[in-house]
């Protein structure tokens, strides 16, 4: 296949893209890390404290999440029932919320028997991050012949034996990469953490934010962000090992297995509580939405969308319809930016060997937190002579770093399977270049653009911790709003907060099944 000149240089979009909103930032960041005075905050204990805190609950966190994700993977991936897949999207919905509507959720479903503290932030961790167990360690499961262990039960093993000799063995390698992702995501939690956490649950990423916005120590910052991210590249480093170890098993996958007997039973009893687990943190959010002390009322709803602010005393919330409108319209920047900068790298790849390259680099910031991601962007573009977070523009642009990595994802794939001999045929018919690569990959192209670019709006729609560093404090996002809500005493506050979740979570989830539906038509 001949590509057109054009193509060739499509890899300098994602490449000044990743060099200009990445790199440059991760050098302002470490431009503050080495300094001569360094030294003096490496040896402070605080941030050696905070990192020990955030991972005694992130193992915590992902212990937990192992415990109920697994016999639910085995249940959702390996057995045939009604509603099987029903459930198993189901359980997908709690990684997709945003982390504030989750940390909402849970508040309104636990009230004051918890309150805040450790037990209750483990168990907002293990919802959001059940998914990754399900669908790691099921896609692996789902490959495991089950005559074997059928095999070992014959030769006289009873079934926890036979599970522990075969089945385990081969289950490990995915286990250990999806319980290193479920670590990551707990160790650099924010939302969670700053709404339903206490001292005994800080994360450094709290600590960076912490000392950021309110201290203004930007090398303290810098080096807490850095100690973070040795962390985190190393826990990922030997994920990634895992998930070599977990691509070189079979890809085989077997069919469903019908439940006889007292296995039924078993089964029956897992989908039921994997579906409530799901859905009652979700009721409880829109139970909150509508009823307060005296009973049903609609007043949280009539807030929300009515054009006057709800601020009270000293703290600043503005209005809710204000800040939905301009979460809409960072979503759609962020879509567009993603879609255009994903796509042209997706496009490289068929092209140029730098195209590979730069298509692999732009799935780094998915190993960068984001304190790292946003202290960096802030350092490097929130002052002058560059202030580009007067210009609101900051908040789509991290939040396309974020997404472009999942356009890249799905469209990388799709384009390669696409038949080239497309091209072929319309070259010999007389299309010029351009105009027979896109008579072969035009129609796929379009199809996955717009899916990529609802994946990213969502994500966008959702994100927390870049923008709490980068959006202006008169210029808030949805999350940034519900925040500032449940800081606020009164039952006013919560119920407002609740009805903005909801509309946050019909608003996610809705793109989220629009991508997916119109992915399988297509």
């Amino acid at each position: 296949m001949t590509a057109p000149g054009w193509l060739r240089w499509a890899w300098l979009a994602p490449a000044t893209f990743i060099v200009a909103f990445l790199l440059v930032p991760l050098v302002s960041l470490l431009a503050r890390v080495v300094t001569p005075g360094t030294f003096d905050y490496l040896v402070d204990p605080l941030p050696w404290r905070v990192a020990g805190l955030a991972t005694a609950q992130a193992l915590t966190s992902t212990a937990l999440a192992l415990a109920i994700g697994l016999p639910m993977a085995n249940v959702l991936t390996r057995y045939r029932f009604p509603g099987r897949r029903w459930a198993l999207a189901l359980a997908t919905v709690p990684f997709v919320l945003p982390t504030v509507v989750v940390a909402l959720a849970f508040r309104a479903l636990l009230g004051s028997s918890l309150g805040s503290g450790f037990v209750i932030v483990v168990l907002a961790h293990a919802y959001l991050n059940m998914a990754v167990v399900i669908r790691i360690v099921g896609a692996r499961w789902s490959t495991i012949d089950p005559r074997v262990e059928t095999a070992a039960r014959t030769l006289g093993a009873n079934r926890w034996v036979a599970f522990r000799t075969v089945t385990l063995p081969s289950l490990g390698p995915a286990i250990a990469s999806a319980a290193a992702i479920v670590f990551v995501f707990s160790f650099t939690s924010l939302g969670i953490v700053l709404l339903l956490g206490d001292s005994s649950t800080r994360t450094l990423e709290a600590l960076v934010l912490r000392q950021t916005s309110i201290l203004l120590d930007f090398q303290g910052a810098a080096v807490s962000a850095a100690i973070q991210a040795v962390v985190v590249g190393s826990v990922l480093l030997w994920a990634a090992k895992q998930g070599t170890s977990v691509a070189s098993g079979g890809t085989r996958t077997f069919r469903l297995i019908r439940p006889r007997g007292t296995a039924r039973i078993a089964v029956a009893a897992v989908a039921v509580v994997a579906v409530l687990i799901v859905l009652a943190p979700v009721a409880s959010l829109v139970w909150a939405s509508v009823h307060s002390s005296s009973g049903w009322t609609t007043a949280w709803w009539s807030a929300l969308f009515g054009s006057t602010t709800i601020d009270a005393g000293s703290t600043r919330i503005g209005s809710p319809l204000a800040a939905m409108g301009r979460s809409i319209t960072f979503a759609l920047i962020t879509g567009l930016v993603a879609a255009v900068v994903g796509g042209l790298a997706a496009m490289s790849v068929l092209a140029h060997r730098l195209g590979r390259a730069f298509a692999l680099a732009t799935a780094l910031p998915l190993g960068i937190s984001a304190a790292t991601l946003g202290l960096g962007t802030l350092l490097a573009y929130g002052r002058p002579p560059l202030d580009l977070r007067a210009t609101g523009l900051l908040v789509p642009i991290a939040h396309a770093l974020i997404a472009v990595p999942l356009v890249v994802a799905v469209a990388t794939p799709t384009l390669r399977a696409t038949d080239s001999r497309l091209v072929t045929v319309a070259a010999t018919l007389g299309a010029r270049p351009s105009r027979a690569w896109w008579t072969g990959y035009g129609p796929t192209l379009r199809t996955v653009m717009i899916a990529a670019g609802g994946l990213a709006c969502a994500v966008s729609l959702g994100e927390f911790g870049a923008a709490s560093f980068l959006a202006r404090a008169d210029g808030p996002t949805v999350p940034l709003v519900i925040a500032r809500l449940l800081g606020r005493p009164g039952e006013a506050s919560f119920g407002v907060a609740a009805a903005m979740a909801v509309v946050l979570v019909i608003m996610t989830t809705t793109l989220v099944a629009a991508v997916d539906r119109g992915g399988r038509r297509a």
